[in-house]
């Protein structure tokens, strides 16, 4: 049986070059380890939309599509031609676990909770004739040890297609609360796996860099500690997410970097303390910026600091304020969005209730369109100022200081990353999609 695979384009950052296109972000391990929880008897092609067209003519006996919400509009009328063909589809992902209901209109199957319980068991059926439409498990693991998860398919992945091909995750979900993350609502446990498997996985992978895709690699700090030094053996230059949290432990930074860590992306998202304490990430102080930024240089680590536009705090100066405070930290690859009410956060609860919400149209689920009613400037002011930021930051004269003039990091990574949100200001100031702050 033929069995494709299918993540729709996210529109992430990436370079095109003829007919190469390279992503800009780490390989995802959905699909791969989707295709690694299959049983024999399946022929498996991954597609990953962001780097190839999606092959609506493949002679598929199953397809599965992981749904994002900002993918979810593609994903389903890719389900749709698919379903005219005669070709049953089965939708899974942040998405589909979220909005059951919608998706279950898209699809023959829905897939909710751990893949490595439904996925099986929904292959299983669908062998036999018998595929339902619902497969859920929410009978989440006792304790916090998430044991019993394959090695991804690597060998099905297109990897010059990456600009980090080699992706591994140790932990699943996060301790913390952000309103507007939607972790929580999929993951409402943190777990970590054995450190052993993850060793297992980081070795196995080609080359000498890897990147964590974990949302909050450092939540156990213990834990953290353990793989860090099952590491240092390994010779691997690394990368992942991680709270600001980590000042505050300095072993902990002395065993990242030993392990080989250059590279951190940090949600600093303010400078205001109040509008961190509002959207429950108080423990984001922002007097300890500067330290943080200071001991991860010392020890060779660059960083992506992540903030946000459009808090209700948020007034127009809070673009060259904004700015300004990135120059500031020195930070290395900045990153901008607009505040984004994802469903099943409690931001789109708040916003929802406040009747906020200006579009229901997933595609603008992106962080890079205004899709709710700003309590202190108007949508458009919010979207003008938050590609004013962009344009003002990643003006060439500010990327060669950033890179190569103040810069003591990794300058392959920091020019690297740089590069990729240059190419993404000149698609910010030219794309239809980009025209408009909000549209239905």
């Amino acid at each position: 049986m033929k069995l494709l695979l299918i993540m729709p384009d996210a529109k992430m950052h990436k370079l095109k070059i003829g007919s190469y296109i390279c992503s800009f972000r780490e390989a995802p391990l959905t699909l791969t380890t989707l295709a690694a929880l299959t049983p024999d008897g399946f022929d498996i092609r991954i597609v990953d939309g962001s780097i190839e067209p999606i092959p609506l003519d493949y002679p598929a006996n199953l397809v599965g599509i992981s749904v994002l919400t900002g993918t979810a509009v593609r994903a389903y009328e890719i389900s749709m031609h698919f379903r005219k063909r005669g070709i049953p589809v089965v939708l899974g992902g942040v998405h589909t676990t979220i909005m059951m209901e919608e998706a279950r209109q898209h699809a023959d199957a829905v897939v909710i909770g751990l893949a490595e319980r439904t996925w099986p068991k929904l292959l299983h059926d669908f062998q036999e004739g018998k595929m339902k439409d619902i497969y859920t498990d929410n009978d989440w693991p006792e304790g916090d040890i998430l044991p019993n998860v394959p090695a991804p398919r690597i060998d099905l992945l297109r990897r010059s297609r990456y600009v980090v091909p080699s992706t591994v995750q140790a932990t699943r979900g996060c301790r913390h609360r952000c309103d507007f993350c939607s972790v929580s609502a999929v993951w409402p446990r943190y777990y970590k796996r054995p450190i052993e498997d993850v060793i297992r996985d980081i070795k196995r992978l080609p080359g000498t860099r890897v990147a964590f895709n974990d949302v909050s690699l450092v939540d156990d700090v213990d834990y953290s500690k353990e793989l860090f030094k099952a590491m240092i053996p390994l010779k691997k230059k690394w990368g992942g997410l991680a709270t600001t949290l980590v000042v505050r432990d300095a072993e902990l930074l002395d065993l990242m970097q030993k392990s080989g860590c250059v590279y951190l992306l940090l949600g600093l998202e303010s400078s205001n303390q109040k509008i961190l304490r509002d959207i429950h990430k108080g423990f984001n102080k922002e007097d300890d910026y500067e330290e943080l930024m200071r001991n991860l240089h010392e020890r060779g680590i660059s960083v992506q600091g992540c903030f946000v536009f459009g808090f209700d705090e948020d007034n127009k100066l809070v673009f060259e304020e904004t700015v300004q405070r990135v120059s500031d930290l020195h930070i290395d690859i900045p990153r901008y969005s607009i505040y984004t009410p994802y469903p099943g956060t409690a931001l789109f609860q708040k916003m929802q209730s406040e009747n906020r919400i200006l579009s229901y149209n997933w595609d603008n689920y992106d962080t890079m369109h205004v899709v709710f009613e700003p309590a202190k400037m108007s949508p458009e002011e919010l979207y003008e100022g938050f590609k004013w930021a962009y344009r003002e930051t990643f003006k060439l004269s500010n990327i060669l200081n950033r890179t190569i003039f103040q810069n003591k990091t990794s300058p392959l990574i920091n020019f690297v990353g740089n590069l990729a949100y240059r190419i993404f200001v000149k698609r910010l100031y030219s794309e239809r999609r980009f025209m408009f702050p909000y549209s239905d």
